[in-house]
């Protein structure tokens, strides 16, 4: 089985556990609690949660509650996040556009929502926790916590750059802020969550899937900052080009203001430092153009591949000696399927 297919199983799977959880009433309160998880991302926090631990010798039955417990941190973080960055699609699809839980029933009750899958969710991981008769629960447990704390201060940091005004980062600062938002989140502690599941222990062998991860981690980040300029918003599921919009420091952007002249920079500011509503198509057409002048979407592609190429690297030297060797083929697979999604 390919990893597409094999992802796809997973979120069958784990989509059953979610819906046991969800509240079973039909008022407007869980209607709206609904609304995020029945869109159904791609699952690869689940996928990867289920994958590692086969490739560390682990069972998929035991990781099934966990991989509910992540993807329903995503539905009520994006709930949170969509409110933060101000957005107005989210997981749309060819046939339907979907907009964000705050453009359906304003921003006071889709924060409400959040927090009521964020409770959700916390249930489920105190289940998961009970239900094993060792340590392991508990170190499911607190890993998932340190996992969102951790993603929720790289959160903080860009929309306090966004607050600030603070449009010159470095790359190393950025790079920084996506290990907390990205790296740690969707790629480190999902496959972390898996191996101890499947009884990892030791420090230094967690320590191993963070020296690669994090690389993964970066591509997939930039790799989706290049994919929210240059997809068709039914591939990607939110307006194209809502970053600049939403006012996103990116390598793209850091890139961009590295180049331009300092007309074309003073612009840049101006635009980046209204309010969304404020902001014009033309303007984002503008920055767009810029990026696309000065060879910024070409160089943040090839930076990503630079950090897909070490992950691979790195991910073969670490794990030749685990059990699992059809899951990790499968992971390396995920490698690619990360490098080459367009949305």
């Amino acid at each position: 089985m390919d990893f597409p297919s094999r992802l796809k199983e997973i979120r069958n799977t784990v989509w059953e556990e979610i819906r046991s959880y969800l509240p079973k009433c039909k008022d407007e309160y869980s209607r709206l609690i609904w609304e995020y998880p029945k869109r159904q991302g791609k699952y690869l926090r689940p996928g990867l949660i289920v994958l590692s631990a086969e490739m560390y010798g682990g069972l998929q039955k035991k990781a099934l509650l966990t991989a509910a417990a992540i993807q329903m941190s995503e539905e009520w973080l994006l709930i949170h996040d969509d409110f933060e960055d101000h957005s107005e699609e989210r997981r749309s699809t060819k046939e339907e556009k979907r907009l964000t839980l705050s453009k359906i029933c304003g921003d006071e009750i889709a924060v409400n929502t959040g927090d009521a899958l964020h409770t959700i969710m916390w249930k489920v991981a105190g289940d998961i926790a009970q239900g094993f008769k060792d340590q392991r629960g508990w170190d499911i447990f607190n890993k998932l916590n340190e996992i969102i704390l951790i993603t929720t201060k790289g959160q903080f940091e860009e929309l306090l750059w966004i607050r600030n005004k603070r449009i010159d980062i470095s790359e190393k600062e950025y790079l920084e802020m996506i290990y907390k938002k990205t790296a740690c989140y969707t790629i480190i502690g999902p496959l972390q969550l898996g191996a101890i599941i499947a009884g990892v222990k030791s420090s230094e062998e967690l320590n191993k899937i963070e020296r690669w991860g994090k690389w993964l981690g970066y591509g997939f980040q930039i790799t989706d900052d290049v994919i929210n300029l240059t997809s068709e918003e039914a591939k990607q599921g939110k307006e194209m080009g809502g970053d600049i919009l939403e006012g996103k420091r990116t390598m793209i952007l850091i890139h961009l203001l590295q180049h331009c002249g300092s007309k074309e920079k003073g612009q840049i500011h101006e635009i980046y430092n209204k309010p969304r509503k404020d902001k014009t198509e033309s303007e984002k057409k503008y920055v767009i153009d810029l990026m696309n002048k000065y060879g910024s979407i070409n160089y943040s592609k090839k930076k990503a591949e630079k950090y897909f190429q070490k992950a691979q690297e790195i991910f073969d030297k670490n794990t030749i000696n685990l059990p699992g060797q059809e899951a990790k083929e499968l992971i390396k697979e995920c490698m690619v399927f990360i490098k080459n999604r367009v949305g």
